[in-house]
């Protein structure tokens, strides 16, 4: 088996409306997650868009409109190095 590090660099913007920055109170954080600041959200809820997930679909956040956060992906840059693998050595 050939083994790869792969990585990627996914540039975006997120547009979230106020009610999901205000959706993250106190009571908020005891059952989720340890969130504060704007960016920490914004980095919360951006990382599981760019995986596939929708707004309604992350855990506090599922009475939120999906329309409530927009990604706009821009650009993304990909590495490649092969770390092992399973050919014989070249004579």
């Amino acid at each position: 088996m050939n083994k790869f590090k792969i990585t990627y660099t996914t540039y975006a913007t997120l547009e979230l409306d106020d009610e999901v920055i205000n959706a993250v109170n106190d009571d908020w954080r005891s059952t989720f997650y340890n969130l504060f600041s704007p960016e920490e959200i914004a980095e919360h809820v951006g990382r599981n868009l760019i995986l596939g997930a929708r707004l309604s679909m992350l855990d506090g956040f599922a009475d939120q409109s999906d329309s409530s956060a927009k990604l706009t992906l821009e650009d993304e840059d990909i590495e490649s190095e092969r770390i092992s693998d399973d050919l014989p050595p070249m004579p």
